[in-house]
């Protein structure tokens, strides 16, 4: 144990002196942040635009969250997954909150008898919930009169859903991308994505190649070693004010390794935006038919009004009551085991994991 302790002690003063580097970097960047910047990836020619917090009045906004659970046996593969569109009209405040497609509705059971890797099984659970969530989200803002609609995490699938080729779940992420496709082409509302955790660099390699690339500092050198190493979330906790937002900017950094057409792809951007005093920026990815800029100021602007309640948690309201609507216990899926256990009786197929099952 001592010599764990040692290794805290080594760690705490490489993390403290990494952020020490990470404010001096946000101290170089606030400097600048104002002046007009020259480069492709940064449309707006500034790294910070100032965002005013919009009057909701007469709006309607849905959030769109969901839960998943999983659990694989010896011979299936047992994943329960729910999802909530929790509603929002405003008047001179809040005066409705209604869901779709109910505040407590029946979560989803999905049983695979056919064999699946780990790995597939991990994806073809994501795919699940992903199905369940798009097909709502594209259902609420046909059912509803919205302004706008938010849906939990990214506008488009991570990367990391993409199965491998020959993959035994690819026929699944092609109907996902389907529904993707659907719900991005034309929506009848403002439609935004906003992903609270973002491990994302992206915005961090623009600045880099974009800013630093271009100034005449002694320190540049300094400060793109520090960005190499550097997310996004971290740099902007540094740069960013409470009201403020980045440039947008293409969602894709490599179109070409996108699943989506180009149609889509062409209307899909994202901006970090820090909507509360105390917490880290989010990044938001939304949807524009044109005039980007505008629709990033209109989308910040609403998602800020939805954030003002609590300065050190910034998710808007509307998805925090659609993740408490949508969470799922893990007693559930236990009793549905369970269920199916008193009907079949103790056969192999359904016996647990060695790894679940170990006696010591």
């Amino acid at each position: 144990m001592q010599e764990i302790l040692s290794e805290l002690e080594e760690i705490a003063e490489k993390v403290e002196g990494l952020e020490n580097k990470r404010k001096k970097l946000g101290s170089f960047l606030n400097e600048i942040k104002d002046a007009e910047i020259e480069g492709k990836k940064i449309p707006e020619k500034k790294i910070s635009i100032s965002v005013e917090e919009a009057d909701l009045c007469g709006k309607g906004v849905a959030g769109v969250d969901g839960g998943l659970l999983k659990k694989g046996y010896h011979a299936l593969d047992l994943v329960l997954t729910k999802a909530v569109a929790a509603v929002f009209e405003f008047g001179d405040v809040l005066e409705n909150v209604t869901y779709v497609p109910g505040p407590l509705p029946t979560p989803k059971l999905s049983v695979f008898t056919k064999p699946l890797s780990r790995e597939d099984f991990g994806l073809v659970a994501n795919l699940e919930r992903l199905e369940l969530e798009v097909g709502l989200a594209i259902r609420t803002m046909n059912s509803r009169d919205l302004d706008m609609l938010l849906i939990d995490g990214s506008l488009v699938p991570h990367p990391s859903v993409n199965p491998a080729d020959g993959s035994e779940v690819d026929e699944k992420f092609k109907d996902v991308l389907e529904l993707y496709t659907e719900m991005l082409e034309s929506p009848p509302c403002l439609l935004a994505g906003v992903c609270e955790d973002s491990r994302s660099r992206r915005f961090s390699k623009i600045v880099s190649d974009e800013v630093l690339g271009k100034v005449k500092d002694r320190r540049k050198e300094d400060l793109k070693d520090i960005l190499k190493g550097t997310r996004d979330t971290n740099l902007l906790f540094h740069v960013l004010n409470k009201g403020e937002r980045t440039s947008y900017f293409k969602y894709y950094e490599d179109p070409n390794r996108s699943p989506f057409p180009e149609t889509v792809l062409d209307e899909v951007y994202s901006f970090y935006l820090k909507a509360t005093e105390y917490d880290r920026p989010i990044r938001v990815d939304y949807h524009a038919e044109d005039d980007p800029s505008r629709m990033a100021d209109v989308i910040a602007s609403r998602i800020l009004a939805l954030s003002a309640d609590n300065e050190e948690y910034a998710i808007p309201t509307v998805l925090i009551e659609a993740d408490r609507r949508a969470s799922l216990k893990e007693e559930e899926l236990q009793f549905i085991y369970s269920s199916l256990q008193d009907k079949v009786g103790d056969v192999p197929s359904l016996y647990k994991l060695r790894r679940d099952e170990r006696p010591f």
